[in-house]
């Protein structure tokens, strides 16, 4: 089925709702499938997610592009990539956010893709090749592959770079399972 760990999703929608209201978030529960519907709360401070549940790639599919209709965002993938953003830096903290700068690069990241990826996700096989400038990462093996949840792994790959502080970062995917390919690639350069 394929699903992902509230912790990021917390943040992001709690970022989500104080950004436009909690009427908002009710026109966005109108507009999800009963079955999605059933999975939130509407009177909860981040609609019922629960940073140590894991939520269906659907239903959180569902959830993003609804969102998005909601907020009136001209670009869906401008949309996903500032909800993860918001549900990345919500979820590590400031504490963390400065060990990440100090302490981290995108080669250590790259040497720890696949454990970084399993903290979030529930399946795939991921390989990352990492140079001075590109950091390229192919998933295989993904259950349940969502083409909103693979533009939001995208940017949350994005995000933890720049939180590392490189500048220019641009994110590409390359190739994706929902195109026809065997696999998602992403390429993510910086200057």
């Amino acid at each position: 089925m394929g699903t992902m760990v509230g912790t990021p999703l917390v943040g992001a929608m709690e970022w989500w709702l104080q950004r436009y209201g909690r009427a908002a978030g009710h026109e966005v529960l109108t507009r999800l499938s009963p079955s999605a519907r059933a999975q939130l709360d509407p009177h909860h401070p981040s609609l019922g997610l629960l940073g140590a549940r894991r939520y269906p790639y659907a239903m959180l599919s569902e959830l993003f592009k609804a969102m998005a209709v909601v907020a009136r965002a001209p670009s869906e993938d401008q949309f996903l990539r500032e909800v993860a953003a918001a549900g990345i830096d919500a979820a590590m903290g400031t504490a963390m956010r400065v060990l990440l700068r100090l302490a981290a690069n995108p080669k250590s990241l790259a040497a720890r893709g696949q454990e970084a990826w399993d903290m979030f996700h529930d399946s795939g096989r991921v390989q990352v090749v990492c140079s001075e400038h590109d950091y390229v990462s192919t998933i295989t093996d993904w259950r349940g592959h969502d083409v909103v949840m693979c533009k939001i792994a995208l940017e949350v790959r994005r995000r933890i770079l720049e939180q590392m502080g490189l500048r220019d970062v641009t994110a590409h995917r390359e190739r994706c399972v929902a195109w026809g390919h065997e696999c998602c690639e992403v390429r993510l350069h910086w200057s």
